[in-house]
C-alpha cells in the first residue's frame, strides 16, 4: 500500500490527515477537525519508520463507532506490513556542494533552506556534513527548480535519500 492509498481509505473512512515537514502525519477525526484542528488528532504516525504510530489520543476516539476505530486500527497494522520502501512512490533526493565556508578545508554541506524569487534561486546551506536537516525533494521538484536554476548544476547537487529501513 502507497502513502497516497492510505490517506485516501482514511478520507473513506471519515478521518482528515495533515502533514508535517518532519514526515509526521496527523490522523483526526472529522469531529474534531472540524471542532478544533489544533489538538484534535487522533493519531500521529511515521509512515517512513517501521513501527509506524508515534502517538495516539484514545479521548478524541471516544465518540467515534467502533467500526471506524477498529477500521482505523486494521489499516494502520496494514500500513506496518508493507515495507517501508514501498510506501512512498516517489524518490527523494538532497541537495549538497562542496564548500570553503568554514575555512580553507572544503566540507559538504546540505541545503536547509531555499529564497526563490522572480528570476533568483538562493540556496541556504546547514553546518558540515549535517544532513538530518536537509531538504528534500522530489524529481518533480527539482525539476521545476530548473526553471531558475541550470538543471545540469542541479543533477550534480542532488544524491538519494537513504530509507530509515536501509540503516
Amino acid at each position: 500500500m502507497k502513502i497516497d492509498e492510505f490517506k485516501a481509505t482514511l478520507r473513506q473512512l471519515a478521518y482528515t490527515t495533515t502533514d508535517a515537514r518532519s514526515g509526521i502525519i496527523k490522523v483526526y477525526s472529522q469531529k474534531y477537525w472540524q471542532e478544533d484542528n489544533v489538538n484534535g488528532w487522533c493519531f500521529q504516525l511515521a509512515p517512513a519508520r517501521k513501527k509506524v504510530i508515534v502517538d495516539k489520543q484514545w479521548d478524541k476516539l471516544d465518540d467515534m463507532p467502533v467500526f471506524n476505530v477498529r477500521d482505523l486500527l486494521n489499516l494502520i497494522a496494514e500500513l506496518e506490513k508493507i515495507p517501508v520502501k514501498e510506501r512512498f512512490p516517489k524518490k527523494k533526493y538532497v541537495l549538497s556542494a562542496i564548500r570553503c565556508a568554514e575555512g580553507p578545508v572544503p566540507v559538504k554541506q546540505y541545503v536547509d533552506a531555499m529564497n526563490i524569487s522572480a528570476n533568483n534561486v538562493e540556496f541556504h546551506f546547514g553546518f558540515a556534513n549535517e544532513k538530518a536537516n536537509a531538504m528534500e525533494f522530489t524529481q518533480e521538484e527539482l525539476d521545476d527548480l530548473s526553471d531558475f536554476f541550470p538543471k545540469d548544476a542541479i543533477d550534480v547537487m542532488k544524491e538519494p535519500v537513504e530509507d530509515i529501513a536501509d540503516k
